[in-house]
């Protein structure tokens, strides 16, 4: 998840490193092969946001502009999905840096965003939920790793 989390209903661990979002885009599009691109720059192109309301309206307050005023022809909860549609050509994507490590399409590239645009990555749960022994076992070795860092 992206910084914006409410720790009421979660339990987390911030990973302390400083993420930098970008935009995905394919290697065709007008922007591709910039060293960057400016809020202004991006106004005119349909954009594929997060679904998730606290990061999308961090995004829309960072570009100036209200929601209504951008072209966004969809929404995403898994950047793997935005991926593929930006590979057929629907929009551009904000996302985290190296967020698609596994999945990258070869026709596709990330270029940074100025102003830059920074984030925290943070690891969180559900609090007082019952999870399967695997995954009860990984957030136990995650406190464990944890206790051992602080």
């Amino acid at each position: 998840m992206a910084e914006s989390v409410e720790f009421d209903e979660f339990v987390g661990v911030a990973d302390g490193g400083e993420v930098f979002q970008k935009l995905l885009l394919r290697d065709d599009h007008p922007l591709a092969g910039q060293p960057f691109i400016t809020t202004e720059e991006l106004a005119e192109y349909p954009l594929i946001l997060p679904l998730r309301k606290s990061i999308r309206a961090e995004i829309v307050n960072w570009l100036h502009r209200e929601e209504k005023e951008l072209k966004i022809p969809l929404y995403y909860t898994l950047l793997s999905n935005a991926a593929l549609m930006v590979e057929e050509g629907l929009g551009c994507a904000f996302c985290m840096d190296g967020a698609l490590a596994i999945h990258g399409g070869p026709h596709l590239q990330f270029v940074p965003l100025y102003p830059k645009r920074t984030t925290y990555s943070v690891l969180a749960w559900r609090k007082n939920q019952l999870f399967s022994p695997a995954t009860s076992l990984f957030i136990q070795e995650i406190n464990m790793l944890r206790a051992s860092m602080e």
